[in-house]
Formats: structure tokens, sequence, C-alpha cells
């Protein structure tokens, strides 16, 4: 599993005017589906009055990542897929991009829009710098009193995080995060030293600089 990945360093919007249209591209850093599909909302509500709100976005790592675009009106293929191509080029997820244009009276054609699309989006990128971030599974434990403090030890010992600890009238709750790579590892020792009492649940992702 990977830990590591490449996504925007900053939110921003840039506009750019390609054969008398307008073209302005909004790009944000998401960690879920469901926060992408808000920022693409909030653009489309906010540039209504535009011609085309083309969106794409990637969210997740590897083979789990979810990639999703839309035409949004323009020529099928000619927008949303060139979009999702500009972030997928520069090796970035966690990302969702909208490019409003607005017409000005010049078509461009299906090669144009590939073109403009494309370059709206590398443009904003390049604007918007590119940074490493760390993914982190949050894991819940739930184990006895007694085997806490051996349970903390694991967890730190593989380079882990304690975020909390819930006290309950049947044992304790250990929430925690680690990366990826070293959960499968871990689980395994907390298995074997509580003799499979421990029940490990991952609650999803974190991610941080």
């Amino acid at each position: 599993m990977e830990d590591n990945y490449k996504t925007v360093a900053s939110n921003i919007r840039i506009e750019r005017k390609i054969k008398k249209c307008k073209f302005i591209t909004s790009i944000k850093n998401v960690k879920t589906t469901e926060e992408a599909e808000k920022f693409i909302n909030q653009i489309a509500d906010e540039f209504s009055d535009a011609t085309h709100n083309v969106f794409a976005f990637k969210v997740g790592l590897a083979d789990q990542a979810i990639t999703r675009c839309s035409d949004d009106g323009e020529p099928a293929g000619s927008s949303g897929p060139p979009a999702l191509q500009a972030l997928e080029g520069k090796g970035i997820t966690n990302v969702a991009v909208v490019v409003t244009r607005y017409f000005g009276g010049v078509k461009h054609g299906v090669g144009g829009l590939i073109r403009a699309y494309g370059d709206s989006v590398r443009e904003a990128v390049k604007e918007a710098g590119i940074e490493e971030r760390v993914r982190y599974f949050k894991f819940s434990v739930a184990i006895s009193y007694e085997l806490l403090g051996e349970v903390i030890n694991y967890l730190e010992g593989s380079l882990g995080q304690v975020k909390n600890v819930e006290y309950k009238a049947d044992g304790v709750e250990v929430i925690g995060l680690i990366k990826p790579s070293f959960f499968t590892g871990l689980t395994a020792k907390i298995k074997e030293a509580t003799k499979g009492e421990a029940e490990v649940e991952v609650k999803g992702d974190e991610f941080k600089r």
C-alpha cells in the first residue's frame, strides 16, 4: 500500500482568454468524493450563467482511486476527459477542478476544445504547485484494560500515533493513526499479543503534509 502521494499545494483560480472565450479554472485539494462534489456544485452555482462548467476529479490512491469527469454539454470527450488526463498526467490525486467557459463567439472545434481544457488545467496545476503528503489509516482497537499499555507500545513502535483512548464499561478503545504499509504488521502483532482478543477496525483515511 502507498503511504505518500502528490496533490496541489494550494487552492487557486486562474483565468485565460482563448479565441475570445473566457476560461476560468478553479482547482482545490479534496479528501473525499463528497468534498469534490460539493466543490463542483459550488462552482456551478457561482457561475450558473456560464456556457459550460466542465469538471474532473481524482480521489484516492492506486487501484482504489475514484475518478470522474463531465463534458457538461461540450462535444463528447472534448473537455472532461482532457481535464482529467491533465490531472493524471501530473501524477496528482485528491484534487478537483472545474473549468468554466464563457463563449465568446468563436467556435474552437473538438481539437481546439481538447487543447483549451487540457492546457487550462495544466496551467492551474502549475500555478497551484504540487506537494507531497502522507496518508494514514485511522483505526480503532477494542481491548481489555490490562492490555492497553502493550497495544500503545506496539502502535508507537510501528511509527503510529495514539489519537484518543476511550474508556468503556467492558474495556477500552484506542483510536490511532498509522501509515498503510505498517498496518498489516501492526494488526498481526496486536492479535498475537492479545491472543486474538483485540478487535481492529479501519475507520478511514487521514492525510497530512
